[in-house]
C-alpha cells in the first residue's frame, strides 16, 4: 500500500473541514430535545457517547497523525464532550451527566488505543487510493 509517509495530509484542509462538520452534526444531536437516536438497551446513552467520541477521536487522530498533536486533539475531544454537557445543563429540555463524560473519555482511550493499529492510516489511505486511482 502507497500509503504517504509524511505526517501532514495532502487534503489536509478538506479533512479538517469534514471533521467540523461532524462535530457541528454531533453538536446538533446533542443538543437537539429529541434526536431520535437511542439504544433501548441498559446504559444505552453510554455506549452512544463512547462510540461517537471513539469516532470523532479516530478521526482526528488520522487528521493529527504525529505524537503531540495527536495528545492535543484528544486533550480537545475531551474538552469538547465537557463543552457539550455544559450546554445540556443550561437547556432545559436536556441534563447534563458526569457519567456521559467520562463515557466521551472511554471512547477516547479506546480510540487512541485503535489508532496503534492500520486504522491510524485510513484517510492517508484514501489519499493514496485516490492518487493511484488518478494515475499520478
Amino acid at each position: 500500500m502507497d500509503v504517504q509517509t509524511s505526517m501532514r495530509l495532502r487534503w489536509h484542509r478538506v479533512w479538517v473541514a469534514l471533521g467540523g462538520a461532524i462535530m457541528l452534526s454531533v453538536l446538533w444531536m446533542a443538543l437537539t430535545p429529541d434526536p431520535g437516536i437511542t439504544l433501548e438497551i441498559p446504559y444505552g446513552d453510554k455506549l452512544l457517547h463512547a462510540a461517537t467520541f471513539t469516532c470523532l477521536m479516530g478521526w482526528w487522530g488520522n487528521v493529527y497523525r504525529a505524537r503531540r498533536p495527536r495528545g492535543w486533539a484528544a486533550l480537545g475531544c475531551l474538552a469538547y464532550g465537557v463543552s457539550i454537557e455544559l450546554a445540556q445543563w443550561l437547556d432545559p429540555p436536556r441534563d447534563a451527566d458526569v457519567l456521559d463524560v467520562l463515557a466521551d473519555g472511554a471512547g477516547i482511550a479506546v480510540a487512541l488505543l485503535l489508532l496503534r493499529t492500520p486504522l491510524a492510516s485510513v484517510l492517508a489511505s484514501v489519499e493514496a487510493w485516490s492518487v493511484r486511482r488518478r494515475g499520478g
